[in-house]
């Protein structure tokens, strides 16, 4: 939004100083070759969706994998996360989850990923899983579904947020 903004205040001043200098009488009676610039592509702009889509992916590769260095890369200092049993956690509690004992993923299917984008750094990914898992011991297999809160910082998205749900089909 503050982006849009900006770009909108310079545009709107360059049309300001153009109008102002278009009646104005020219300076020297020698007409001056007139210049030229290049013409630039702007740079493509990036397909959020796909990115957060693979991101999703590569969140539940690294817990099935126990990859602490990939969990860590992909969620932001200050994630916030809550569980499907109500459990609050951070980005370390995570991380820790990944040790032998905690939590067991055998397999994490995602059956849809939907991303919203907003601004071009910030975007909401919902997701729904099938997953096969123990958490210290207990069967926790079945099927989750997730919001996922994503920010662009420094170039690089991360999670900032999550809230998962036991999605029961039965009903």
């Amino acid at each position: 939004m503050k982006r849009q903004l900006i770009v909108l205040v310079m545009v709107a001043a360059a049309f300001g100083v153009a109008s102002c200098t278009q009646g104005a009488p020219p300076e020297s009676s020698s007409p001056e070759p007139a210049a030229t610039t290049p013409a630039v592509n702007p740079p493509a702009a990036e397909d959020v969706e796909a990115v957060i889509t693979q991101l999703e992916r590569d969140w539940v590769g690294a817990i099935v994998k126990k990859d602490a260095a990939a969990l860590d890369r992909l969620l932001a200092g200050e994630f916030n996360g809550t569980s499907p049993t109500a459990h609050t956690y951070n980005k370390a509690m995570a991380i820790e989850d990944l040790k032998p004992g905690a939590y067991v993923a055998d397999s994490m299917d995602l059956d849809e990923i939907s991303v919203n984008s907003y601004g071009g750094d910030m975007a909401v990914a919902f997701t729904s899983q099938e997953e096969k898992s123990r958490y210290e011991g207990r069967d926790t297999s079945g099927h989750y579904h997730f919001t996922d809160v994503w920010a662009k910082k420094d170039g690089r998205w991360q999670a900032v947020a999550s809230h998962g749900t036991r999605f029961d089909k039965r009903h």
